[in-house]
């Protein structure tokens, strides 16, 4: 039923178009009538300069300065994203490792290897730990990688995080 209402749409979409497409003559266009919108030719000689020019440097283009970015190009609001995935990933992976691991425990305590039982479990719970140790080691890397990035473009924009500072006037910790 979806995919009848999709075609009826692409089927109202082709009727719409034009049945047919011509060319224009170039004879027709080359006619002995003068053009009303071209301007007449002037006697004065054109100058070879315009009478107004806009000139702007450098420090004239920049109206509002730039967001910060890396190296790569990402701005703030990128790499706060790019950390919440690659967040995402490393707890993903972490989930896939932690079940791969209780499908092993679950198949080594229950089943006798040597007379063969369990032993898809055993397999499938070897090969879901595998697959999650590597990808837990790859995004925890990623995460890392991508964490300290934002650190460095968060100090860059707002300054290094103020330091634990004794208050002499109040007699206290200044954080």
């Amino acid at each position: 039923m979806r995919y009848s209402v999709g075609f009826v749409c692409v089927l109202a979409g082709l009727a719409a178009l034009p049945l047919s497409a011509s060319a224009q003559d170039v004879e027709a266009d080359a006619s002995s009538e003068p053009n009303l919108q071209e301007p007449a030719p002037s006697s004065e000689p054109a100058p070879e300069e315009p009478a107004l020019q806009l000139k702007l440097d450098d420090a004239d283009l920049k109206v509002a300065p730039s967001p910060l970015q890396t190296v790569d190009g990402h701005t703030l609001e990128e790499m706060d994203l790019r950390v919440r995935r690659a967040r995402i990933g490393l707890i993903s992976s972490a989930a896939v490792l932690v079940v791969g691991g209780v499908l092993l425990g679950v198949a080594g305590a229950s089943a006798n290897i040597a007379t063969g039982e369990n032993l898809g479990l055993l397999w499938g719970g070897s090969a879901l730990a595998g697959i999650g140790l590597v990808g837990t080691v790859v995004a925890g890397s990623m995460f890392g990688h991508r964490k300290r990035k934002l650190r460095r473009l968060q100090e860059a924009h707002y300054g290094a995080p103020r330091r634990v500072q004794w208050d002499l006037a109040r007699s206290r910790l200044v954080f």
